[in-house]
């Protein structure tokens, strides 16, 4: 699981994309910052918690394509497959998106994946893979990716100017 976690952060940072400018109030909660080819992300603006330099905030993925869903479905697949357990990726089969609860280091352009939620298309929970608090890795964030806007859509939140 801890291997999926991984993966998933990393399609996070090299995911090109580009953004969806919009100004926005702080009560208005999914807010779109990117899509891409197969999938919309969207970060929850009522759970942006800043804490000093770090900030925490939720962000969903959804796949649009029937692609996007098998691609980030066929990586839990090859994990269970490697564990001998191929049959617990079935849970997978009507999968639409997933959540993160992230962590960034506003201050050194960096976040880590604290867990992620998976979902069916009926917005049922699949599974929360969490990993332990020893094991979550700092992920650079490289520019012109999901994770850039993003890391900066959490950051600079708390000083942004609502124009409505």
């Amino acid at each position: 699981m801890k291997f999926i976690l991984f993966l998933i952060s990393l399609i996070l940072l090299f995911s090109g994309c580009q953004s969806v400018p919009k100004t926005v109030s702080k009560t208005e909660g999914w807010h779109n910052i990117a899509v891409t080819e197969d999938v919309e992300i969207f970060t929850d603006t009522t759970s942006i918690r800043q804490e000093g330099a770090v900030a925490y905030a939720r962000e969903k993925r959804i796949y649009v394509t029937v692609d996007g869903r098998k691609s980030y479905v066929d990586k839990i697949r090859n994990e269970y497959a490697k564990m001998g357990k191929a049959e617990k990726a079935d849970k997978w089969s009507d999968f639409s998106y997933c959540i993160y609860n992230s962590l960034y280091d506003c201050t050194n352009k960096r976040f880590r994946v604290l867990s992620v939620e998976d979902y069916d298309s009926a917005g049922k929970l699949i599974m929360k893979t969490t990993s332990s608090k020893k094991n979550i890795r700092w992920l650079n964030v490289d520019s012109e990716t999901v994770g850039d806007y993003t890391f900066f859509f959490v950051c600079d939140y708390q000083n942004r100017f609502v124009i409505e």
